[in-house]
């Protein structure tokens, strides 16, 4: 039975086609994901459900009959949309996130027995284990992501949409969200799944829908699809290697960590190093530290100068200038609120950090600016109208592309790359790759902290596993996944 089905569905901005025509049917009981590149009209798509926007054409049918809401307030009571973004009030606890908007009040005070009581029967019902009394901010992010899908299971909206929700999970708190998906489609909940992520996707949906330049490529069964299959949908060409290797020379050791600590953030005597060349990936579950490590010692936090050494030297700094002046650079995990300036251009992000260069004697050189700024678009092939073109209304993978062309004519020694492929499709996911082999490939040394261990065991040439805050193995190409698992949960083999 089909529960909801869109027919020529149109979105254009300001001139821009972002979905075109787009046919799609959901049944009851289906998990139904879409696919598609960074711009492939996936977020439109479930925006226009969701009444976030309006369709410029076309229209959408929920058990048959002819919707078209007006606003995300109408939409509620027949689509739940989790977003990618977490929508919870930090400093509220559960239940008052829960009730945000629709609160219990006896004689003009909130009935706060009443709200804890409904909400730990519907906690119950999901079978999810959360602290409804603590403030969302002192929750872990897989708690988070649970709360906001409580959030809106409360309303019991037929239709639910997951935005890329394991984007921040760890493997364990993955298992979790899925495990809970496929309950909800056991008691007849209708999903639709957004995600990057082929190995989940292929894993968990019934049917899988292909967008592509905001038109619909195809729709397909989920039966012995393989990732290859999808992303040759997805480009419209065979990407042969997902995971391409640049030739490289490892060379002697340009950066160390020599029993480093930083008591603020419970690191304890650490050690490493990065060899001019190479790639240094950090494997862990979600919290495990390898952000706190390698962000105290790119901010000058942690400072300590017997601690850190670059190129054989102490290397001692103070602040994420310093670091930077010195020759560290560190792209971050959130390059919308650290790696970027979502409000300003492509230009005036990647001459921000290059303007010495950029003058002659104070006064700003226009034709170096533009000639500067060009050529980073070029030589990343940023997708955009123009350097011109405001970074809050490029793509993920585009955006991580303006975080990483800032550095490009620093002069980097070392880079450190924090979850850098983080809701990114596989194409430019690909590029990222390239560039991260360049960099060794010119003798810079690499730092890869991420999440997804496929691509660590197929990128990076050595692997250190942090858990609690511990480095608790160090494995070198080629990888064993099971015993870098092993470490990263903390069990002794």
């Amino acid at each position: 039975m089909t529960i909801l089905q869109t027919k020529g569905l149109t979105k254009r901005f300001q001139g821009v086609v972002a979905l075109s025509d787009v046919d799609f049917e959901l049944e009851k009981g289906e998990i139904h994901a879409i696919v598609g590149e960074n711009g492939a009209g996936k977020s439109t798509f479930v925006k226009l459900l969701a009444g976030i926007h309006n369709p410029t054409e076309g229209t959408y049918y929920i058990d048959g009959k002819e919707t078209l809401f007006s606003s995300p307030k109408e939409a509620m009571p027949y689509i739940g949309l989790v977003h990618q973004d977490r929508e919870l009030i930090p400093h509220f606890n559960g239940y008052r996130n829960l009730f945000l908007g629709t609160e219990i009040s006896k004689i003009g005070f909130l009935d706060n027995v009443s709200m804890k009581e409904q909400c730990n029967i519907i906690r119950e019902k999901f079978n999810l284990n959360m602290d409804l009394d603590k403030p969302v901010m002192e929750l872990g992010t897989g708690q988070q992501e649970m709360m906001t899908i409580l959030k809106i299971l409360f309303r019991h909206p037929p239709i639910l949409i997951f935005d890329e929700p394991t984007a921040s999970l760890s493997m364990q708190e993955s298992e979790i969200l899925f495990s809970l998906i496929r309950d909800l489609k056991t008691q007849g909940f209708s999903i639709i799944y957004i995600s990057h992520r082929l190995p989940e996707v292929l894993s968990l949906a019934d049917r899988i829908s292909v967008l592509k330049n905001g038109k619909k490529v195809i729709t397909l069964d989920n039966k012995g699809i393989t990732e290859q299959q999808l992303i040759s949908y997805m480009i419209s060409k065979n990407l042969e290697n997902q995971y391409p290797k640049v030739e490289k020379e490892i060379k002697e050791t340009i950066f160390e960590v020599k029993d480093y600590s930083y008591e603020k953030e419970n690191l304890h005597k650490l050690n490493y190093y990065v060899r001019s060349g190479e790639i240094v990936g950090f494997a862990g579950l979600v919290g495990a530290g390898r952000t706190e490590l390698n962000l105290s010692i790119f901010s000058g936090q942690g400072r300590n100068t017997q601690s850190i050494f670059m190129e054989g030297k102490p290397f001692c700094s103070s602040s994420p200038k310093e670091s930077i002046n010195n020759g560290l650079v560190m792209i971050p995990e959130d390059r919308r609120g650290q790696g970027v300036i979502v409000g300003m251009s492509i230009k005036e992000n990647v001459i921000l950090p290059n303007m010495k260069a950029l003058t002659n004697k104070g006064f700003i050189n226009k034709k170096k600016i533009d000639s500067f700024s060009k050529d980073i678009v070029s030589r990343l092939s940023i997708a955009a109208s123009s350097d011109e073109q405001q970074v809050r209304t490029l793509s993920g993978g585009n955006q991580q592309k303006v975080a990483i062309g800032k550095w490009l004519d620093i002069g980097a020694k070392v880079w450190i790359f924090d979850e850098p492929t983080q809701g990114i499709d596989v194409e430019t996911k690909s590029e990222i790759y390239k560039m991260l082999g360049n960099f060794a490939k010119n003798g810079a040394g690499v730092i890869f902290i991420s999440s997804d261990l496929r691509e660590l065991t197929e990128i990076a040439d050595r692997i250190y596993v942090m858990c609690e805050h511990k480095i608790t193995g160090e494995f070198s190409s080629p990888f064993v996944e099971n015993d870098i698992l092993t470490n990263m949960i903390g069990v002794e083999k």
